[in-house]
């Protein structure tokens, strides 16, 4: 038993006055004359005993009267816990868009956030309420209750390895108070939490674990283009099943809020489906692909934008030939060319990709100069001539630290390795060939170089064209000169798919739409003044990443876990660049829940509670308070009645 005013229990020395009175009251007797007391002896005895009994009674009962009356106002109660205890429950609530998916009573988090509404009925605890994307310390009732109401989805899903620190961090903090842990969730199963130990747990948590009332969603999974031409774009649209059924989806494709076509998703027993739609490629295209079912609603639409290729400029210095200006056409680059001693060094500023074309000697101004635009990110071709002078291009590779030429040798030698793997020839050749025709060379430059990559090899196994990355560039090499009296390799098919990826991979490819992630990396193409920048805009937001400036080309690096999926334009100024479309990532889409009985068999701090209810019932019943003062005021009214009873009818 405890007491909310203990200090008043210090009244209860006060019953010693009705003891100290009793003990020192005398009464006196009148003396009475008879003549003869031996038949009054056995009576005066028997009534100085009752009277005795009578006045011991009575001085029990007022005393306990008034003992219980001390007590009352002293408000005697039973509980767990101190009634000055603070208490605060610590909620985390997931609230991933896999809390769609619908219960009995309808979407989980909006079902989550009523049940827990109806049980904090308790006006002396705090809460602390953390979701995936917000954190609310020390709130009360109605400041839970509000938020509750407007929670929101969020795409940042934590994983549970991330929440049980937060709210181990958290029960740290909070150390004068008593704090309850519970981590209300669906428990998705992630890549990132295979390794989830709840061992590592050092404080008490309940887990409530809820579940839909089916484990199926069709979405929209990715897009692509599978065929182009100069007239139609064929896109292909991936819609997955989390089971193989048999079933059809109505889907429709618009362009910004213009409807373009209606098709069906067809599952023939099987968890996949493409679904191909066939557009005029003519002009930009904000294209919105809408899925028509009762499942999770986040994945049922996708974004994606196709806008004309960004002109890249190429510039040749040294010999014009004419093969260059057939690859680089005026449709996808702008290609220009000069002679060394003609050589304007601004015109370098703006471009791409510069190709060294058979010099026999590269000036020191130059070479600094290519060095600061390697470091900008432009890329350089250096094809050798057969009179080059291994000095001065060595001087030249010494500015990028990349290594040497050892010699110049001659004699016919066959290109007979393609290295598949290599990121210039990707998506080049659907199988590796076997019954080519190589090209070959009459002379070589054999080099030391420090870290390269071939991409063609020699039948001595000396790289025909190797690439050297140098900080945010790539410098590609020929190891031999490509006039036709040389070598016969711009006869062979293999230059063309070779000098395009040149000036295509200096640039990232304009990508269909990018996944919502802690970090896209994004390049535009276009020159800034000294003092602007690049900002991201939406309907409802604007911001301006982080971004790396080069003199032909800006390259943003986006943040973007807190964004919505939808359309965003890239400005400078008010001026429109780019547009851009983000999804949310898919992988909450696949409906795959973790099995907790076997996680959490070894971890004494980790309980699975049954339902969220049963959770609430518990904390009420610890900080439950049974008070006392009533009963301790009925005992003291009913001595009372006692010692007026006694008074009355206790005769002496």
């Amino acid at each position: 038993m405890q007491f909310k005013h203990p200090e008043i229990l210090y009244a209860l020395a006060l019953l010693i006055i009705p003891i100290i009175v009793h003990l020192f009251q005398l009464q006196r007797f009148q003396k009475v004359p008879f003549t003869n007391v031996h038949f009054l002896k056995n009576i005066i005895q028997q009534t100085r005993k009752s009277s005795k009994l009578k006045k011991l009674l009575i001085l029990i009962t007022r005393m306990a009267a008034f003992a219980c009356l001390i007590l009352a106002f002293a408000q005697p109660y039973f509980s767990d816990n101190s009634l000055k205890q603070n208490y605060n429950t610590i909620i985390f609530l997931d609230n991933s868009f896999s809390m769609q998916a619908k219960g009995e009573s309808g979407e989980l988090l909006k079902t989550i956030g009523q049940q827990i509404i109806e049980n904090t009925n308790s006006k002396n605890s705090t809460f602390s309420l953390i979701t995936n994307n917000n954190e609310f310390i020390n709130i009360n009732e109605k400041t839970l209750k509000n938020e509750l109401i407007t929670c929101e989805y969020s795409n940042n899903k934590l994983d549970l390895n991330t929440a049980l620190l937060k709210l181990n961090s958290l029960n740290s903090k909070l150390t004068n108070s008593l704090n309850k842990v519970i981590i209300i969730s669906d428990f998705q199963s992630f890549k990132s939490e295979e390794k989830l130990d709840f061992t590592n747990v050092n404080t008490p948590v309940n887990l409530v674990k809820v579940a839909p009332k089916k484990i199926t969603n069709i979405f929209i999974d990715s897009i692509y283009t599978s065929k182009e031409n100069t007239s139609e774009i064929e896109l292909s649209i991936i819609v997955k099943s989390t089971k193989n059924n048999s079933l059809s989806y109505p889907i429709s494709l618009l362009n910004s809020s213009r409807l373009i076509g209606k098709s069906t998703v067809k599952f023939n027993n099987t968890n996949t489906a493409t679904v191909v739609f066939t557009i005029p490629n003519s002009s930009n295209f904000n294209g919105i692909v809408q899925l028509l079912n009762d499942d999770l609603e986040f994945d049922n639409s996708f974004y994606f934008t196709i806008s004309k290729p960004e002109k890249i400029n190429v510039f040749c210095i040294g010999e014009n030939t004419p093969f260059l200006s057939k690859i680089y056409t005026e449709n996808e680059f702008n290609f220009s060319s000069n002679q060394l001693q003609n050589l304007n060094y601004n015109l370098l500023k703006s471009q791409h990709l510069i190709i060294l074309n058979e010099l026999e000697n590269i000036p020191i101004e130059l070479s600094k100069y290519l060095n600061d635009f390697s470091k900008n990110g432009g890329n350089i071709v250096v094809i050798p001539s057969v009179n080059s002078n291994i000095n001065s291009y060595n001087s030249f590779l010494s500015e990028f630290n990349i290594g040497t030429i050892s010699t110049k040798i001659e004699g016919e030698q066959k290109i007979t390795t393609i290295v598949y793997e290599h990121p210039l020839l990707k998506n080049v050749f659907e199988n590796k060939v076997y019954n080519f025709q190589y090209p070959s060379t009459n002379l070589y430059y054999k080099t030391l170089f420090k870290s390269s990559a071939s991409i063609l090899k020699l039948a001595t196994n000396n790289p025909f064209i190797a690439s050297i990355d140098n900080n945010k560039s790539t410098v590609y090499w020929f190891s031999s000169p490509l006039n036709k009296e040389t070598s016969n390799f711009i006869q062979s098919s293999l230059v063309v798919p070779v000098f395009y990826n040149f000036a295509k991979n200096n640039l990232k490819n304009a990508e269909l739409y990018y996944t919502i992630k802690p970090e896209n990396t994004i390049e535009i193409i276009t020159t800034l003044n000294n003092d602007n920048v690049l900002k991201v805009a939406s309907d409802n937001l604007e911001f301006i990443p982080l971004q790396e400036i080069s003199p032909n080309k800006v390259t943003l690096k986006i943040n973007s876990e807190n964004l919505k999926s939808g359309f965003y334009s890239v400005k400078n100024n008010d001026n429109i660049i780019k547009r851009i479309a983000f999804n949310y990532n898919r992988e909450e889409s696949n409906l795959n829940y973790l099995n907790l009985e076997p996680l959490i068999k070894n971890a004494k701090n980790v309980t699975i509670s049954s339902s969220i209810n049963t959770f609430f019932d518990e904390i009420y019943n610890e900080q439950k308070i049974n008070w006392l003062f009533k009963w301790f005021l009925a005992f003291s009214v009913l001595f009372l009645l006692i010692e007026m009873l006694l008074l009355k009818y206790f005769k002496i």
